[in-house]
């Protein structure tokens, strides 16, 4: 195995280390001019794309660094801190329910790997490291990379329902889930970012910004957003909530990051029914589609023509009292 040393602030990382491949210290020499910093390898990749890294891929990270546009990432965990120090009502999910609330940490980096025909290619990406080291188990992050795909399906649904209305003739813009994989850190010299052995989450995204598009409510109301995450609850039977719909707007499409998926317990349909229709007090997910969701857009009703205006409001076809997805 080659002997190549990439230097950084007086560290080295060598390739002179077991589980690196040579491919990946040859690699590392055609881009010599930059310093690397970290060696991964995709360890779980259900989202697979013609850009995007493969399972077992390895690849060389350099140009590790916070950006200030990005801050947006931490405010669902900053909430959840908020709720718990003041003790108000749980509309924000805690640990216990769901990884909204885990405590993650963002870069933004360059992935260098191999292009498949003896060369390089650069990509730019969003790596996020949990805070806690329990947290960088390999399957704790392959369930979150799990649950970011299965939002993937539902926007590639949704983008189909909407292909096929009359009158639109593909001129909305479409809901992209950016791609994310699990990846394991062969080695690095950038303790201060993730350790060898640990897990963390890379996702191809390579925007200035994030913009907060369906969140806690009070953001400007953007239509396409807001009907994907009634569809989604209303395409799951009642069963899945997408939470902090994030990401970047371009003319042709919305490309969502590190969506969350919230699960709205064992009831049914039947029993969501029964509920509804009784005194009790709304559940926790009802009260956050009301507060997230505070008004419908005309293309909710093109999947869920059931709801009512006025006060007898229906959410996904399901009468739910004081839901906040009634009239127009």
């Amino acid at each position: 195995m080659g002997n190549l040393q990439m230097t950084l602030c007086n560290k080295v990382l060598s390739c002179d280390y077991s589980g690196v491949s040579e491919t990946l210290c040859s690699m590392g020499r055609s881009v010599r001019g930059e310093d690397m910093q970290l060696a991964l390898r995709v360890v779980f990749a259900p989202m697979e794309g013609k850009n995007s890294l493969k399972m077992g891929d390895e690849f060389l990270i350099s140009n590790i660094k916070k950006v200030p546009g990005w801050e947006p990432l931490s405010w669902r965990q900053e909430r959840v801190a908020q709720q718990h120090a003041t003790g108000k009502s749980a509309v924000w999910p805690s640990l216990s329910e769901s990884r909204f609330a885990r405590p993650m940490r963002h870069w933004s980096v360059e992935a260098y790997g191999s292009d498949g025909k003896g060369g390089v290619r650069s990509l730019r990406g969003l790596l996020q490291v949990a805070h806690l080291r329990k947290d960088r188990e390999l399957e704790q992050v392959k369930a979150a990379v799990h649950e970011i795909s299965a939002v993937a399906d539902y926007a590639r649904r949704f983008n189909h329902h909407v292909a096929q209305l009359d009158g639109f003739d593909g001129e909305v813009p479409t809901i992209r889930v950016a791609t994310s994989m699990a990846c394991f850190v062969l080695d690095g010299i950038a303790p201060d970012v993730v350790d060898a052995g640990d897990t963390a989450v890379l996702t191809l995204f390579d925007e200035k910004e994030v913009t907060k598009f369906v969140f806690e409510g009070s953001e400007d109301f953007v239509e396409l957003p807001h009907s994907f995450f009634h569809f989604v609850l209303w395409n799951s039977g009642g069963q899945d909530l997408v939470a902090d719909l994030q990401g970047a707007q371009h003319e042709d499409e919305f490309i969502l990051v590190d969506p969350v998926l919230l699960k709205t317990g064992d009831l049914d349909l039947s029993q969501l029914l029964e509920m509804a229709t009784s005194s009790e007090v709304p559940s926790r997910n009802k009260k956050r589609f009301d507060q997230w969701h505070p008004r419908c857009a005309q293309l909710c009703r093109s999947f869920d023509p059931q709801r009512r205006s006025g006060h007898a409001r229906r959410a996904c076809g399901v009468p739910l009292p004081n839901c906040g997805v009634g009239g127009g």
